[in-house]
């Protein structure tokens, strides 16, 4: 028999000594719970402090493993919590990633055109616009062409660390002819049948013949409609070349800037989208430029911010116009 808490309790308590001889007998080899027999016999109160002190210690045992219980449970919670699959946050949306998507260039039936609205005045961006800020890309870009003549009688090395420094993509340009001052790109140098008639094309509600009639003859009508602001012609005859000519990068163009003046944000994003992914360059910064103003009254926050600073980066020459053009 071993000495325990209850077996000490029953000796102490018992009035029949049989029953202590007996407890004794059994504990006579165990030297530690007989000194502690009699200790517990000379003083009653020793045991009553030992089974208050014992009782403490219980509940300490106790509230001890319901806290790890509980804090068991809190962890496993948490851990069941971290493992349940999360909606992926909306990353940044990068100018690379939309010039990806494959934008869907709506050709428009004269109908649709004639029910569309032309934008308040405040709100369009009017061919005289277009103007200025070519004129003055156009000047600074002789300027920088100054520039890179005088670093002919510069070392070759040098020349080449000058011209490379920062340049990230090489773009193609094509020639380019101006018609009511606006530019334009003139494929009769990459087109051998640029000079044809675009033929099929019926007679409009606007009431114009439009057939057999060449190319840049078309091209001219549509600028020049377009610097009148009547943006629904001139939308109509953009529309007609790009059905000849989907990746023209005129009709793209002043098509979307016929599309922005008219509230059609959505179409307007796509062609200066898919302008971005076109052989010429002409216009891949006036596309950006104007393409961030469709964000803008589109209210596209984050298309808005990740493209602007996309095109301060790029250091051209709407950057600073870029920096100083807000949501608001």
């Amino acid at each position: 028999m071993k000495a325990n808490r209850t077996l000490f309790k029953k000796y102490l308590q018992t009035n029949n000594q049989k029953e202590k001889h007996q407890i004794e007998k059994a504990l006579v080899d165990d030297d530690f719970a007989m000194d502690a027999m009699e200790g517990f016999q000379e003083d009653k109160s020793s045991w009553k402090q030992f089974e208050q002190f014992a009782s403490r210690r219980q509940q300490s045992v106790k509230l001890l493993k319901i806290s790890l219980i509980m804090t068991l449970g809190i962890f496993s919670l948490m851990i069941g919590y971290l493992m349940i699959p999360t909606p992926k946050a909306k990353d940044t949306i990068k100018l690379s990633e939309l010039q990806k998507q494959s934008s869907i260039i709506k050709i428009h039936s004269q109908k649709e055109i004639q029910k569309m609205k032309v934008a308040p005045t405040l709100l369009r961006i009017s061919a005289e616009q277009v103007v200025i800020e070519t004129q003055e890309k156009s000047q600074r870009t002789e300027s920088h062409i100054e520039i890179l003549q005088r670093l002919d009688q510069k070392p070759l090395q040098q020349i080449e660390a000058t011209q490379t420094k920062g340049k990230s993509l090489a773009l193609k340009m094509g020639r380019e002819l101006y018609i009511k001052n606006l530019k334009a790109v003139d494929y009769r140098y990459y087109r051998t049948e640029a000079n044809k008639s675009l033929e099929g094309v019926q007679e409009n509600e606007f009431g114009d013949q439009l057939r057999n009639i060449p190319y840049i003859n078309l091209l001219s009508t549509a600028i020049e409609e377009f610097a009148k602001e009547n943006y629904k012609l001139a939308l109509l005859h953009f529309d007609q070349i790009l059905e000849v000519y989907p990746d023209d990068a005129n009709a793209l163009f002043y098509g979307g800037m016929c599309l922005y003046n008219l509230n059609q944000l959505t179409q307007a994003e796509n062609r200066f989208l898919k302008l971005q992914n076109i052989p010429f360059g002409n216009f891949r910064e006036e596309g950006n430029w104007y393409l961030l103003h469709v964000y803008r009254a589109a209210k596209k926050e984050a298309a808005f911010r990740s493209l602007k600073l996309d095109i301060i980066e790029q250091k051209g020459f709407y950057a600073q116009k870029a920096s100083q053009l807000t949501l608001n």
